[in-house]
């Protein structure tokens, strides 16, 4: 006996009613195949409804690994785009009104918001983007490594303007494109096209990020960053305070040193390699670099006979003393026992307020010794 077995089989022969062996056969074969057959296709049913739960189980497994994995990649994504658009709001507030910062806190919080978007670019790098989005996610590195270009170039033309160097509007303004770009391709060539390759997948309960906020940017606008720059210049905390004085200048020969004085002729031997060194102190709170010192002697014969020669210091501390020789005056025989004027300036520094102890003039009468 099998699954497939009539029960009317198993009925004892004597409570059969009064059929005819042969119909009883046929009959009794008919109910076997009848039963055998529903029996069959209840278990077809069966077993394709196992197989259809077991695939439409996969699938809908698969298709929630999937969408883990975008929706993974795109919160990386939303995070490094919320953490620059951040750094942004913070050189806003700082181009609105650097003054309110002392040059050391300006200083620092330009290192840190270039060293932050550098960070975030490596982190952006080093996203692993769902198979389709390669190259949106290329886009994106790229963009985010172009701003943290430009957050160092805005760091370095900031100090350049704290250390009174020549820094125009364009030169800061012009760093615009480093910053709105990046969101200009993002929004192009990687959130629309992510957007129509998931909604192909059949992903639609996972957000692309948009990144517009630096496309509305005003920080590096030109007026905006005239006023920045006009608060700069303005404010000494930020600058420092600049300033170089002439403290002393001595004639060299061959037969020694004089300390000249003002007021008064001072009897220089005449040599044929005569030089000064001068003496240049930094009253400022900045350090200074290639500080120029000129020295004009005016020979017998007025202005338009003279000797004019120049030299530099490269770099004076702030509150220090530097010395610098300046040559090259070849004194014709004819001015000889007469009186020369020495006029010897230390050229004033960029943001010099007070130029009244820059320059002083010397009487000289040169004398063969």
């Amino acid at each position: 006996m099998d699954f497939f077995d009539d029960e009317t089989s198993r009925v004892p022969a004597d409570a059969r009613g009064p059929v005819s062996a042969p119909t009883s056969r046929r009959r009794s074969a008919d109910t076997r195949r009848r039963t055998r057959f529903q029996r069959i296709v209840i278990l077809a049913v069966i077993l394709f409804a196992m197989v259809f739960g077991i695939a439409w189980w996969a699938r809908s497994c698969q298709h929630n690994r999937k969408v883990e994995t975008y929706r993974t990649y795109y919160a990386a994504v939303a995070a490094a785009i919320d953490d620059s658009v951040a750094l942004g709001k913070k050189v806003s507030a700082i181009m609105k009104d650097p003054a309110r910062l002392s040059r050391q806190e300006l200083i620092a919080q330009l290192d840190a918001l270039a060293a932050r978007q550098q960070e975030i670019a490596v982190r952006a790098g080093r996203l692993e983007p769902p198979g389709t989005l390669a190259e949106e996610q290329a886009v994106f590195a790229t963009g985010m490594k172009v701003r943290a270009d430009g957050f160092a170039l805005l760091r370095t033309a900031m100090v350049n303007a704290l250390g009174n160097k020549k820094v125009g509007v364009k030169d800061i303004s012009g760093l615009e494109g480093y910053f709105s770009g990046p969101d200009a391709y993002y929004q192009k060539l990687a959130y629309a096209p992510a957007v129509a390759a998931m909604a192909d997948e059949g992903v639609t309960d996972v957000a692309v990020p948009t990144a517009t906020y630096y496309l509305t940017w005003t920080a590096l606008d030109p007026a905006t960053v005239t006023l920045a720059l006009e608060s700069v210049g303005k404010s000494s905390k930020l600058t420092g305070i600049h300033g170089v004085a002439l403290i002393d200048v001595t004639a060299q020969g061959s037969s020694g040193d004089l300390k000249l004085v003002r007021g008064r002729t001072n009897s220089v031997p005449a040599s044929p390699d005569l030089s000064f060194t001068v003496q240049v102190q930094n009253q400022g709170s900045v350090d200074e670099k290639d500080v120029k010192v000129v020295a004009t002697m005016v020979l017998p014969g007025g202005a338009a006979n003279t000797i004019k020669q120049e030299a530099s210091i490269a770099a004076i501390a702030a509150g220090k003393t530097q010395d610098v020789t300046v040559t090259g005056f070849a004194i014709p025989t004819e001015a000889l026992s007469k009186k020369l004027r020495l006029t010897v300036e230390a050229v004033p520094v960029q943001g010099e307020k007070v130029e009244s102890n820059n320059k002083a003039t010397y009487t000289l009468l040169l004398q063969l010794q």
